[in-house]
């Protein structure tokens, strides 16, 4: 009986100091994790948004589920275009979420794939952002999102039809809830504050 007793000991023993290590491992990680997926998601805005001089963040609570974070590129006329999030849950493999940025005319200005699970050489094809500006880019928001298949206006990759039709369902899906929310959208820069100043010294 002691024996078992002690094998068991030992067994919790390691079983403790192996979910510590994870616990060390994963606090380590979870600040570069999370520092490289907001420099992936500035760099998607940027590519997906015409050109501008500053951004403008609105986060706008809906009824269910996240906040949704609307970017908005601003210059000296006004804002330039409106970068948001959309995800489709039709992934061949999973969920497949997405970019788009739309112009002031109601036009796609760009969509980027920010997170997918697709299979190489097929649904992953989309990845490519010239892939995904062939199909997408300069399209009208009100176009019929829907693939040619299924009665719409898009085409899609030969042998990844479900992942073109995931893409499109997320764009369908995200433009619908920025004309939803786009009145309450205000593209307001964060005002640039000067450096803090010691008492006494000239700012």
């Amino acid at each position: 009986m002691k024996p078992i007793i002690n094998m068991a000991l030992r067994l919790t023993l390691i079983c403790a100091i192996a979910a510590l290590a994870l616990a060390n491992v994963a606090e380590v990680t979870r600040g570069p994790i999370a520092a490289s997926e907001a420099r992936a998601q500035r760099e998607a805005v940027e590519a997906v948004l015409p050109s501008f001089a500053r951004l403008a963040i609105d986060t706008l609570k809906v009824e269910t589920g996240d906040p949704v974070l609307y970017f908005s590129g601003v210059d000296d006329s006004g804002p330039t275009g409106t970068a948001f999030k959309s995800t489709s849950g039709l992934g061949y493999s999973g969920d497949i979420e997405i970019i788009l940025g739309v112009n002031p005319e109601g036009v796609i200005s760009g969509v980027r794939i920010l997170r997918h699970a697709e299979t190489p050489g097929l649904g992953a094809n989309y990845a490519d952002p010239a892939m995904l500006d062939q199909f997408y880019k300069d399209r009208l928001i009100s176009d019929n999102w829907k693939l040619t298949k299924d009665g719409g206006e898009v085409d899609a990759v030969t042998g990844a039809t479900i992942t073109g039709r995931a893409i499109a369902d997320a764009i369908e899906t995200g433009v619908q809830s920025y004309l939803d929310n786009k009145g309450s959208i205000k593209a307001v820069p964060a005002p640039i504050v000067a450096p803090a100043t010691k008492e006494g010294s000239t700012p």
